[in-house]
């Protein structure tokens, strides 16, 4: 039992020192201010993302990962890769170098003897890769060849000047290396290798019994693919690639493509030489414009409606960014007004929001009743106003209704004749103002009246 014990408390103490989030599938950590990783399980890859310069270490923060990473990436933001940054990492087979890095420390892959392939982005300014190997950016100077690359025999560029020194170091299968009549400064030390180091032969000046005719073809580099001068000789066999041209890297633009009402819209960032998207962004179509408050009642004040505009995912648009808001004059009278709505940017269409403003209510302020009559007294609108509507009825959802026009602003009561003794009846009234010849805008009812008659 004591054995059993000893056995779990020892398991249990391993087991800490490793995070715990290292046994999920996806998990991060914090490498340094402003720079974070996630590292995939599954895959083995872990990404670098964040901004600023990666420090200096005395030992890869990522060895106990080693035999889990197979791949890293460098995203665009990352400015240095430190020293010994992944230092004894073996399983690590592929490096992704994002566009933003500019230096990168010659310690930083150290005993990293599983490395295939460099891969740097095309936009970078300061290094490139060609073939997998690590360069600077016109190919001049060899940084790194990668140790696990297949090849037995590697001839170098004929533009590259300079070897840099421990760029072959810890290189498996790696038997020869011949240098290129222009790789004339070789700062690496083969003298302990097991790399058989070889000068390529000068080109064929033409001398003795054959002179070379040669031909030059010029092929432009692309955005993504590199460029070369070839030479051959008009009637030999020999031909060789002169000099490699990295290629130009995309001429990004960005073009929108409008959303409206009825279709979303997408922002593209396009290459003007090639055409190839490198990004594409849905831009979510109009799915409403309203007014808070449609309606209002004359106050003399002028009237102003919030404007709420939503696309699709119920974000709120903004205006003046996003929209022009054209808002009419006079809207503190009664009337019908509208706000024009023209999308801008990202948007585009036009809407129109229509309001109203109304007369104010009339409120009963006595009933006299008398023998078959009823005189009903109101407090007369004093603004905006033309006249009143009153109905009576002997129903009270005022089915078979009597309506009255009483056609004087100044008004303030009415008599109803001929009425039935001893009969309820129900009132009600409301005024109105005639806009815009013969349109007439109606305050809302007045509370129901209700008087049964002498």
């Amino acid at each position: 039992m004591k054995r059993i014990l000893c056995v779990l408390l020892s398991l249990f103490i391993f087991l800490s020192t490793y995070p715990f989030s290292a046994f999920a599938q996806t998990f991060g950590d914090e490498l340094c201010d402003g720079i974070v990783y996630t590292v995939n399980s599954k895959t083995g890859e872990v990404t670098i993302k964040g901004s600023g310069e990666i420090p200096d270490f005395n030992n890869s923060p990522f060895l106990y990962l080693n035999g889990n990473i197979r791949v890293v990436t460098v995203e665009s933001g990352i400015l240095k890769i430190g020293a010994r940054l992944f230092r004894n990492c073996t399983s690590l087979e592929k490096i992704n170098i994002g566009e933003s890095v500019i230096d990168i420390d010659n310690t930083a892959f150290d005993g990293c003897v599983g490395i295939k392939e460099f891969n740097v982005d095309i936009e970078n300014m300061v290094y490139s890769s060609f073939d997998g190997v690590l360069y600077s950016k016109d190919l001049s100077r060899l940084i790194k060849y990668p140790p696990s690359k297949a090849d037995e025999k590697f001839v170098t560029l004929k533009n590259t000047v300079t070897i840099n020194k421990n760029s072959f170091k810890y290189s498996q299968h790696l038997k020869t290396l011949v240098l290129s009549s222009e790789t004339t400064d070789v700062e690496e030390n083969f003298d302990d290798s097991a790399i058989a180091v070889k000068k390529e032969r000068g080109t064929p000046s033409g001398g003795g019994k054959h002179r070379h005719e040669p031909v030059y073809k010029t092929v432009f580099p692309t955005c993504t693919e590199f460029g070369y001068i070839e030479y051959t000789c008009r009637t030999c066999d020999i031909r060789y690639i002169n000099k490699y041209y990295c290629p130009t890297g995309h001429r990004l633009v960005e073009r929108i493509t409008p959303a409206t009402t009825e279709t979303v819209g997408h922002r593209v960032m396009v290459c003007t030489v090639c055409g190839q998207v490198e990004k594409d962004e849905i831009i979510d179509k109009i799915e409403s414009s309203v007014l808070e408050y449609p309606n209002a009642v004359y106050n003399r004040y002028s009237y102003s409606p919030n404007v709420c505009v939503l696309d699709s995912k119920g974000n709120e648009l903004v205006c003046g960014e996003d929209y022009i808001l054209s808002i009419p004059l006079g809207r503190r009278y009664v009337g019908m007004y509208s706000y024009d709505i023209a999308f801008i940017g990202k948007y585009s269409g036009i809407q129109r929001l229509m309001f109203f403003v109304y007369p104010k209510s009339p409120l009963f302020r006595k009933i006299i009743l008398r023998k078959n009559e009823v005189e009903l007294c109101w407090d007369k609108i004093t603004a905006q106003c033309d006249g009143y509507e009153v109905f009576y009825s002997k129903n009270p959802q005022f089915l078979n209704s009597t309506v009255i026009d009483v056609n004087n602003k100044n008004a303030k009561g009415i008599k109803l004749h001929g009425l039935k003794s001893k009969q309820i009846y129900y009132y009600k009234i409301r005024s109105y103002k005639i806009v815009n010849e013969g349109n007439k805008f109606y305050s809302s009812w007045s509370e129901i009246g209700k008087a049964k008659t002498l």
